[in-house]
């Protein structure tokens, strides 16, 4: 199935057009979260509990077409998209025959978000829809917007997930609106790149890089402060430039690094949108810092 036919299809989804009023601020954040919860139980009721394709598909549709939406939105349109999600993940789907919560692939609806997990990771490596690297200048326009609107909409769901850190020397337990270790990736790619900051400042991966500080400077120090790390398998480790640190998550010393790198990008950086963007990144690093 080709790209386009795909969106087409998430497009021509119930969920897509409802999502898209809450966009638009024609139905309120409440009213479709209600909806939503309906259209799983009616689901249930028609197929029961565990049946492929039954309660699962409006959790998976949902998740298809808030991914849609961020990339598509600019980042100050984001705020409704947000609620949603925040709202939705709160809640709890119970099957009246046992009074237990529903899942899909064990997992619970809405507070697991069975399916956002996935969607959200196989959207983001999709690098705006064409896998082209982001360090490429040359990206194309539209898939450079997506791929950076959509961090732009993460980074927004981080900064507003609820978080709690444990004791030092325990990892974080997992919470599937926090994508905090999406930002590493970002920052490993844009600012620990074996290329300098100074030859990356108009790419796609710079530009994502700075929405990350713009949105989401606070939970990004807060994992700092708290050394947050992540096990081996989830890829949080340093990029090119620095294969020989032990980072495995947030550190003061990276943080130093971002900041770094973000400054030598902006002198060289001729592109005006960019400087400003990259300014922005930097005051609200410093911002957060000196709260």
């Amino acid at each position: 199935m080709g790209k386009e036919h795909f969106i087409r299809q998430i497009e021509n989804s119930v969920e897509f057009k409802l999502l898209d009023k809450v966009v638009k601020e024609q139905v309120t954040v409440q009213d479709a979260v209600q909806e939503v919860i309906d259209m799983t139980m009616t689901a249930l009721s028609i197929h029961g509990p565990s049946k492929q394709g039954g309660i699962g598909l409006p959790d998976y549709n949902i998740s298809l077409a808030v991914m849609e939406l961020a990339q598509r939105l600019e980042p100050s349109k984001h705020t409704k998209l947000v609620e949603f999600v925040s709202h939705l993940q709160k809640q709890i789907a119970i099957d009246p025959s046992t009074n237990e919560p529903l899942t899909v692939h064990r997992d619970i609806l809405w507070t697991d978000m069975p399916s956002f997990g996935y969607t959200e990771l196989e959207t983001w490596y999709e690098f705006g829809g064409d896998y082209k690297d982001p360090c490429d200048a040359t990206l194309a326009s539209e898939q450079r917007d997506r791929w950076a609107n959509l961090n732009a909409f993460l980074a927004q769901l981080t900064q507003a997930a609820d978080i709690h850190y444990p004791p030092p020397g325990e990892e974080v337990r997992f919470f599937p609106l926090d994508k905090s270790l999406r930002a590493i990736w970002t920052m490993a790619m844009a600012l620990e790149n074996e290329r300098p900051p100074a030859s990356l400042g108009e790419t796609a991966a710079m530009e994502a890089a700075c929405l990350w500080f713009i949105y989401a400077a606070e939970r990004l120090w807060a994992n700092v402060v708290n050394n947050r790390t992540y096990p081996g398998a989830a890829g949080a480790g340093p990029g090119k430039r620095y294969e020989e640190e032990g980072w495995a998550g947030y550190t003061r010393e990276r943080w130093g690094i971002w900041e770094d790198a973000l400054k030598e990008a902006r002198a060289a950086c001729e592109n005006e949108r960019m400087r400003v963007l990259i300014n922005d990144a930097l005051a609200s690093m410093r911002a957060t810092v000196d709260q």
